[in-house]
């Protein structure tokens, strides 16, 4: 088993989308089981460990997803290649995409994620370098509305705006479906896109404290969630230690997900009012948003 701290941070080049490790490898290799990583984020978020006769869909718009590990057993993907427009196998060459996933739905063998059945879109837009066209992303959006999904999930982002990004994300929104990005590791500098439109949920990211990552980026934030030191699956079929708030931005999806699941909920309005059930307010709303969301609200008091 490894423990590594990785911090993921997303930038726009051009039409290209980097994503880059600034501190890796942080402890020793072990193979000792006994030791399994606990998580300080067990308490605060909490688990759905409810089995629904219509599972919720989540589109996760990655470098792919190790779908052999062990913690992914018995969970339903559907796959597609936005790079190569095919759908075929889907693999993560480089982690990202795995640990997102892990943080969702990881089936419990070492890492528990926060919903239990639901279906996986692994939709690959990212190499093995962590890059991609921005049209692949275009490309992956589309065709996650063409398959009927509930939630997307993209955990990076762009420094600036871009036309063609708008116009799909308008087109997810306008046909029901959630869509929740990373706010950005700009270090309190602006949120990225498509964190930044109206139509996103932009998520910050929290250490165990509940005090804002100093990566996370300020401004348009609609709720936080932990994204310091958690841990999550690896592309290896191992668990690590993950900073960012790509991974805050997996486990707003979780408890999102679950209130989707479990709530009969008929329009935005009403999606507005049942969240706030699951919502703490944390501080200043450019930095925390609505606060931090969770399915055990009262665990969260505890620590504040």
């Amino acid at each position: 088993m490894k423990k590594v701290l990785i911090i993921f941070s997303a930038i726009l080049i051009v039409s290209v989308i980097s994503i880059s490790i600034f501190n890796k490898e942080v402890g020793d290799k072990t193979e000792n089981e006994a030791k399994k990583p606990k998580n300080w984020t067990d308490k605060i978020i909490g688990y759905d460990d409810k089995d629904y006769k219509k599972p919720i869909k989540i589109a996760i718009l990655d470098s792919g997803i190790n779908k052999d590990h062990k913690d992914f057993k018995d969970i339903k993907f559907v796959e597609y290649n936005a790079i190569n427009k095919s759908e075929e196998k889907v693999s993560d060459d480089y982690g990202h995409g795995t640990a997102v996933a892990g943080i969702i739905a990881a089936k419990g063998e070492v890492i528990k994620g926060v919903v239990n059945n639901p279906i996986i879109y692994d939709v690959k837009v990212l190499n093995e370098k962590g890059e991609g066209k921005i049209e692949s992303v275009v490309d992956g959006i589309n065709w996650s509305i063409k398959n009927n999904v509930d939630i997307i999930n993209i955990s990076f982002g762009f420094t600036s705006d871009r036309e063609d990004l708008k116009k799909v994300i308008s087109k997810a929104y306008d046909n029901g479906i959630i869509i929740i990005a990373a706010s950005g590791n700009t270090m309190g500098l602006s949120v990225d896109y498509p964190a930044n439109y109206d139509n996103v949920l932009s998520i910050s990211s929290l250490d165990k404290d509940l005090q804002i990552d100093t990566y996370s980026a300020t401004g348009k934030i609609d709720y936080s969630a932990p994204g310091v030191d958690v841990y999550s699956t690896d592309k290896d079929g191992g668990y690590s230690s993950f900073t960012g708030t790509s991974f805050a931005s997996g486990y707003a999806t979780g408890v999102i997900s679950s209130i989707m699941s479990k709530e009969k909920i008929q329009n935005k309005k009403e999606f507005d009012e049942i969240i706030e059930k699951y919502t703490v307010t944390l501080g200043e709303e450019e930095i925390y948003g609505k606060g931090i969301l969770t399915l055990n609200p009262k665990s969260v008091e505890d620590i504040k």
